[in-house]
Parts: structure tokens; C-alpha cells; sequence
């Protein structure tokens, strides 16, 4: 995403060295900090290190406190790291996780077939890095103190900025914490439009900053990440796996650079200002352009490349091209529609359906050049459909229900766009809901979609009904997420409900399991072939475990906390 943006809009992007304008001058830093939490303990592998504890506590906070002076931010700085995320991310956390412990295992046994031994420095398991581990509550605590002694020590702290730590016992992914923030900012603070809104700038490196500083509005917001030679290829949460050989700690501002979001934004409204209503222009939409709407549907249609909560439609991928297709697409569909595809949360089935329509016409064609590439000719034949489910979603053309179960996977995808939708544009809504297949619909089953919705306002824009549910507590998540080769990070009787073969929920971690390229080229982009985690069966479960069993250490893992909010001497 980060490389399409800015081959498509070069003039978004800028090294930090360039400086900042007088009007860009930050008021608000948010570091995504399981971004700076990976590469400060592990860096480009799993493998072995010579770290302990300690030193990557301390390479984590000069990290944080290099960013921060870089930043400069007048007002806000915001350290948001991962909690416990809702149910529909889990299942992508739990996959990279299990893909990453054979990666782990087959690296162990090639450097004994190579050397005859395991190297004697300890194997750092990065899957630590987790909500309610023991490494990362010593970590929070550890963070707490040093922003405290920051505060009383460093005068750049002390007549800085105000600090929010917002740490892995608060529930939440990192960027929908700050996310969170900045809703609540807009909604409650009488000062945050005051003189024309203010500067934020999010730290990270995953592609979604890009999708959540757009859906924010916010007219000065800009991304700050490490400059890279080229796009990473493979992460855990914000890792780059391509980081330069210099030391991240001798990182200086041309090591840097910013996507500036708010000059997107104009990019955005200078292509479709073109369509806007001219009475003297047929060709015109009979409707008024707003970018704000223009970029919501962008934000939308991007989610059909796949996300960290809905898999890809089958044909339509960045690296071949899907994103610019798209964007044609929309641009020449957009007066046909007679108006967006979304309204906040909301999508109009019926404009949709148009817009889903033009992109089916490309299905067939990526099916048989997949043939080729997979030699396999059945990708080419013209029931290249009921090949596709029967081979990756196990419905046989010859079962009598494979219609509706068809249309049963569409529906669920729906429903998951809107979820994810809502997730952008209000925060979670549902922490139980997840899209329960391992691959997406076909496009050409994308149809009649008025039948899916629970509501239909009177503009023709459908919703679905979601149950807020809880988050998983921090340890049943750990259940959830990681593999049997990680149970040394769960408490004992946690760990046996994975490990034992009589355990009742046992089948939730195989020891074997294949993957699936699905037509992908890196191996990182394969599909983990495991199963989903049923919540109520794990529920249950752990509700049979004693509480006793359990240390004080193991209970406070367990513990939701709170923000904790830091304000220096200078009272700002």
C-alpha cells in the first residue's frame, strides 16, 4: 500500500531532514509501539540473540525517546501497545504466529544439520511480545517508571509535552487505541479545531496507518516511519524485516521520512474536482463532490485486497495491479452510481453491486493466467468457480446445499466488510464477531446483496447488527493465539489445556499443519491451514481451571488496567 501511494502521489512523500514547515509543527506524536517493541528485541529474525531483558527494555525506551525528540510534538505524546485485540484479529495474530513457530522450527533444524549443535545464546521467542505475558507486563511496569523518571530527569521531558502510556493490559490494538483518542479529542475537546485542527503525526509501519489517519479527517495529519529501500516483506506486528544493517539507535532525521496524509487529501479532491456539478457539463455527476465521502470510498474498496480481518478476494491483489484497477473503476463508475459507495459505517448495496459488477469482469481472466503459472489447467476452465470451492472451501458442485452454502460465505463477507467499516469509522464494535472461513467468496458470487442486510436507511445504504461482546481476558487470549511451541509463556495449568492430548480443546492446536500460497508469492502471504478457535468451547474450558493454581504474578497478568497519564512541570 505504502508503495502504490507513493508511486501514484510522489509528492506525499518527504525525508524528515527536509524539515517541517511552520504550520506543520507537531502538536500530537503517537507511536504505535509494537513497531519500535520487535526490532528493538529481535530485530530481523527469531532466531538467536544476545539480549537480555534489560538491554531491550533499554533499547525500547532510547528508541521511543529518539522518536520523540525527533517529533518534537508541542502537546501529545501517545505510547499505545498492543492489547488484547477483537476475535477477528485474533485469528490473523494466531496464524502468523503458528506459520512463525515452523518457520522457528525448520531454522533449528538446519543450523544443527549445518553446525551439529543449537548455538549457545538463548532463542528469543518473539510470540512473548503478546498481551499478558510475563515479559510484557514487566515491560509496562518498566515503561511507567521510565516515563516517570524521564519526566523529573530530562529537561526536554519535563517542559515537553503531556504523556498518555497506554499499555498491553488496556484492551485494543495500538492504532485503534490512538484512534480512539483522536475520536474522543474531536468529539469532547472545544480546542481541537482551534486554528485550523492540529498536527498529528502517528508513528509505524504498517500499511493500515495509512487507511486510519485518512478515515480520521483530520486536516494536518501526517505518517512517520523509517525511510526503506524497500517495502518489507514480511512481518510480525510492524516489523521490517528489511531494516538497514546501521544501528536503529544511530538512526538521524535522514534515516526518516513523512507521508503527509493532509496533501493526499488535496490529491484526492484535485482528481475528482474535475466530476463535480457543472450545469453546463453533461458529462458532470449530478451530485457535489466531497473528497471526505471520495476517500471513504477508497479506504472501502481497498478492503478488497484483503486486511488483517477478512481475507482477499481471489483476483485482486496489489502486487498485480488491483488497487490502481479499482481506482479506474470507481472513477469511471462514480456518475453511473449516482452517488458513494459508503456512508460512514454504511454501504449502498445497489452501488455496490455496479462497482462489484466491473471488477467480475476481470475474475476470469487472473483465473487463467493462474493456470499457467500453477500449471493447472482447471483454473482455466469455465466452471473455474466450483473448482475454486471445492478445492479451497471444500464444497463439492455435487453437494445439494452448495448454493446456499455459497451464498452463505458471501453473506459472511458482507457482514465482515461493515464490521470492518465500523471498526475505521467508530472503533470495535463487535469483539466476538469474526469472518469464519480461511478464503473469501468469488467476486462473481457477490450479488443480490439487498437480501444480506439486517437495515436499509432511506438512501439505500444497508447495515448490519453486530453484539458488542467483551475482550477476551489476557490469558484466554494467549490460549487463542499462540501455538504449543510458545506454552512456556502461559501458566502451568494454561499451558497443559494446550499440550495434553486429553485436553478438551486439544484440536485447536495441531501439531502439523499445511499452508497455501493461493496464488501468493511470499511465503509469509501463504494461508495458515489451522482451525478457528470456538470461543465458547474455550470459555468453558478455562472456566473449569482454579483460580488458586494461579501465582499473584500470573492473576496480575490477567488484570484489565487503564491509561496512565503523565503531565510534566511545565503544566502543557
Amino acid at each position: 500500500m505504502f508503495r502504490w501511494l507513493t508511486d501514484q502521489y510522489p509528492t506525499i512523500n518527504r525525508r524528515l531532514s527536509e524539515g517541517l514547515r511552520e504550520d506543520r509543527k507537531v502538536d500530537s506524536l503517537y507511536l504505535d509501539m509494537n513497531g519500535i517493541i520487535h526490532p528493538c528485541t529481535h530485530g530481523n529474525s527469531d532466531s538467536y540473540v544476545e539480549l537480555n531483558e534489560t538491554e531491550m527494555f533499554k533499547k525500547i525506551f532510547m528508541y521511543t525517546d529518539r522518536l520523540y525528540k525527533l517529533a518534537k510534538p508541542r502537546k501529545l505524546l501517545y505510547l499505545a501497545v498492543d492489547g488484547v485485540a477483537p476475535r477477528a484479529k485474533m485469528n490473523q495474530q494466531r496464524s502468523r504466529r503458528f506459520r512463525n513457530s515452523k518457520d522457528s522450527e525448520e531454522l533449528m533444524a538446519a543450523v544443527v544439520a549445518r553446525e551439529g549443535k543449537l548455538p549457545d545464546s538463548k532463542q528469543f521467542d518473539s510470540n512473548c511480545i503478546t498481551p499478558g505475558t510475563d515479559f510484557m507486563l514487566k515491560l509496562s511496569l518498566a515503561m511507567n517508571k521510565w516515563i516517570e523518571y524521564k519526566i523529573q530527569t530530562d529537561p526536554f521531558w519535563k517542559d515537553g509535552a503531556t504523556v498518555v502510556f497506554s499499555g498491553p493490559d488496556v484492551p485494543g490494538e495500538g492504532e485503534h487505541k490512538v484512534m480512539d483518542y483522536i475520536r474522543w479529542g474531536q468529539e469532547n475537546d472545544p480546542d481541537w479545531d482551534k486554528d485550523g485542527g492540529l498536527q498529528h503525526v502517528l508513528y509505524g509501519l504498517d500499511a493500515d496507518l495509512i487507511m486510519l489517519g485518512l478515515v480520521s479527517h483530520e486536516p494536518k495529519f501526517m505518517l512517520l516511519r523509517e525511510k526503506m529501500s524497500v517495502v518489507m516483506a514480511g512481518r510480525g506486528k510492524g516489523r521490517n524485516r528489511n531494516r538497514k544493517p546501521k544501528n536503529m539507535l544511530e538512526y538521524g532525521r535522514e534515516d526518516f521520512e513523512l507521508l503527509e496524509l493532509s496533501i493526499l487529501r488535496e490529491m484526492f479532491d484535485l482528481q475528482f474536482r474535475k466530476f463535480g456539478k457543472r450545469d453546463a457539463d453533461t458529462s458532470a455527476l449530478n451530485f457535489k463532490i466531497d473528497t471526505d465521502r471520495v476517500i471513504d470510498d477508497f479506504i472501502f474498496f481497498c478492503m478488497l485486497v484483503g486486511n488483517d480481518f477478512l481475507p482477499h478476494c481471489p483476483h485482486l491483489s496489489i502486487d498485480s495491479g488491483a488497487l490502481s484497477l479499482m481506482l479506474k473503476i470507481y472513477t469511471d463508475s462514480l456518475q453511473k452510481m449516482g452517488g458513494y459507495l459508503t456512508k460512514g459505517e454504511k454501504i449502498h448495496p445497489e452501488r455496490f453491486q455496479f462497482f462489484i459488477d466491473q471488477i467480475m469482469q476481470h475474475e476470469k481472466s487472473y483465473f487463467e493466467s493462474r493456470a499457467v503459472e500453477e500449471g493447472d489447467k482447471k483454473w482455466a476452465r469455465d466452471d473455474y468457480d466450483e473448482y475454486y470451492y471445492s478445492n479451497k472451501l471444500e464444497i463439492s458442485p455435487s453437494d445439494p446445499d452448495a448454493a446456499s452454502k455459497r451464498r452463505q460465505i458471501a453473506r459472511d463477507y458482507m457482514e465482515g466488510l461493515h464490521w470492518v467499516l465500523n471498526y475505521y469509522h467508530h472503533g470495535c464494535r463487535s469483539w466476538d464477531w469474526y469472518f469464519p472461513h480461511l478464503y473469501s467468496p468469488l467476486a462473481t458470487d457477490l450479488f443480490g446483496l439487498s437480501e444480506f442486510y439486517d437495515e436499509v436507511d432511506e438512501e439505500g445504504f444497508g447495515s448490519f447488527k453486530f453484539q458488542k461482546g467483551t475482550p477476551f481476558p489476557s490469558l484466554v487470549q494467549l490460549l487463542s493465539v499462540l501455538p504449543p511451541q510458545s506454552a512456556k509463556l502461559l501458566p502451568k495449568t494454561y499451558a497443559e489445556l494446550m499440550l495434553k492430548d486429553e485436553s478438551p480443546i486439544a484440536d485447536f492446536y495441531p501439531k502439523e499443519f499445511s499452508t497455501d500460497a493461493n496464488g501468493k508469492r511470499q511465503p509469509w502471504e501463504a494461508v495458515v491451514k489451522i482451525p478457528f478457535i470456538a470461543g465458547d468451547r474455550l470459555l468453558d474450558t478455562v472456566g473449569l481451571l482454579k483460580e488458586e493454581d494461579l501465582s499473584e504474578a500470573e492473576k496480575r497478568r490477567n488484570l484489565p488496567g487503564k491509561e496512565h497519564t503523565y503531565v510534566p512541570s511545565s503544566g502543557k
